[in-house]
């Protein structure tokens, strides 16, 4: 806005001292090719001068055979007769005034000296004066309103593109971006509008990926209920019953942890407001490690690699927490011995490593784990191990502190995810 505002406000001004100028230009070269004919103000002198010991009567006798005999309108009037005291005032200090009335024409006031009458003398500006006055104008006009509409036509242009942009957005979601040129106007609405269209697009896709995941989900739990039920009602042997309602306990556990993981993920769609403090890196981390292993009969060993005495670390803790939390549950699950954490702090940011000994990922796996309800099924007994909801959770919170995730081998064969983020969380 304030650029456009500063373009269009030097445009306009440069453009009218522009045509000020030419427009001068062409008035003076105009006026010397026709000279004023009727000097009215110059006639009004000498009449004043000439009457000046005269008597009124040949003073007035002169103005009618001027007014009678030339093409000057001429006449000589009571200084009673004048309105405005200001102008009468004046006129008696003996200053000569010249008034415009509203066709342009122009009227010289002259007090005669030794009586109360004003020589009147008005030039009629000839119709060829108007004319070229009149063109003048229109030239003005005309080409300061060239000069705006040549500004606002690429604006123009680019709003009816961004107009026909979103209409084909509604038609398709999948429409391509917006690319304006990078002096336009419009280019920062036009990034908006790509942001927005990339946003919907993105919504729209974890809302396929979700309806798929929920009914693949709940079909196999359902499917095992219904089975259930129906060997119960077939059998009616008291421990089979008591086996198959156990199952059908399971199978509501699975179904009530899957929705708790969608309105937890649910919240996770929108990004909120970073509320970035320092805090204690490695306390946190212990913490959480406490947590997930303190129910574990026989846990893998944590090795928490860091400085003797790390300084602060700056973020939004409750996501970062939420972040650790996903990456130690996911080493958790496929470590077998031993899981190793390394934090490192630096004035350019901060990394946290997670390390674990497991199985790993394999290397055309590790951009397509940070999608929405992926998961790895590597060994048999870990298919029901989560939602693949963890790690979708961990890349988003890191794109909302400007930071990266990324995924490797790790010298101990498994897993290696690496968190990076800049100082202030990129604010």
């Amino acid at each position: 806005m304030k650029r456009a505002f500063l373009s269009l406000y030097l445009l306009i001004v440069l453009a009218t001292l522009g045509l000020g100028w030419a427009l001068d230009q062409l008035w003076s070269a105009y006026q010397a090719e026709h000279p004023t004919q009727a000097p009215g103000a110059i006639l009004a002198e000498v009449l004043q001068h000439s009457s000046a010991g005269r008597p009124l009567d040949q003073t007035r006798s002169l103005v009618h055979r001027l007014a009678r005999e030339g093409q000057t309108d001429v006449r000589l009037v009571s200084l009673s007769d004048i309105s405005g005291e200001a102008i009468k005032q004046r006129l008696q200090a003996g200053e000569s005034l010249s008034f415009e009335d509203a066709n342009g024409n122009l009227y010289h006031y002259r007090k005669l000296a030794e009586h109360p009458q004003v020589i009147i003398i008005g030039e009629v500006t000839p119709d060829a004066s108007r004319r070229f006055e009149a063109l003048l104008a229109l030239l003005f006009y005309g080409a300061l309103a060239a000069v705006v509409f040549f500004w606002l036509w690429p604006l123009t242009r680019d709003l009816n593109r961004l107009e026909q942009q979103a209409e084909a957005l509604g038609r398709n979601p999948e429409t391509a971006v917006m690319e304006l040129q990078g002096h336009s106007a419009a280019q920062r609405l036009a990034q908006a509008f790509n942001q927005m269209a990339r946003r919907i697009r993105d919504l729209l896709r974890s809302q396929r990926e979700m309806t798929h995941a929920v009914s693949h989900e709940l079909r196999t739990p359902l499917a095992r209920m219904k089975f259930a039920l129906e060997m119960a009602d077939a059998n009616s042997d008291p421990q089979t019953l008591g086996n198959r309602l156990q199952s059908l306990k399971a199978d509501v556990t699975e179904m009530d942890q899957l929705v708790n993981q969608l309105l937890h993920y649910a919240r996770f769609e929108q990004q909120p407001t970073l509320h970035l403090t320092p805090g204690d890196m490695p306390g946190l981390l212990q913490d959480l490690w406490q947590r997930l292993s303190g129910h574990l009969e026989h846990p893998p060993r944590l090795y928490l690699h860091t400085a003797a005495h790390p300084p602060p670390v700056t973020c939004d803790w409750p996501l970062m927490e939420r972040a650790l939390h996903n990456l130690l549950q996911n080493a958790l699950r496929y470590a077998r011995e031993r899981i190793d954490i390394t934090l490192t702090t630096a004035a350019d940011g901060t990394q946290v490593q997670v390390e674990d000994d497991g199985p790993g990922i394999p290397e055309e796996e590790r951009e397509r784990i940070f999608e929405s309800f992926v998961r790895l099924r590597d060994a048999p007994e870990l298919h029901s191990a989560g939602f693949g909801l963890g790690l979708a959770i961990v890349h988003r919170v890191m794109q909302w502190h400007h930071g990266t995730v990324r995924v490797d081998r790790a010298t101990t064969g498994g897993a290696r995810f690496t968190l990076y983020w800049p100082p202030q969380g990129g604010a």
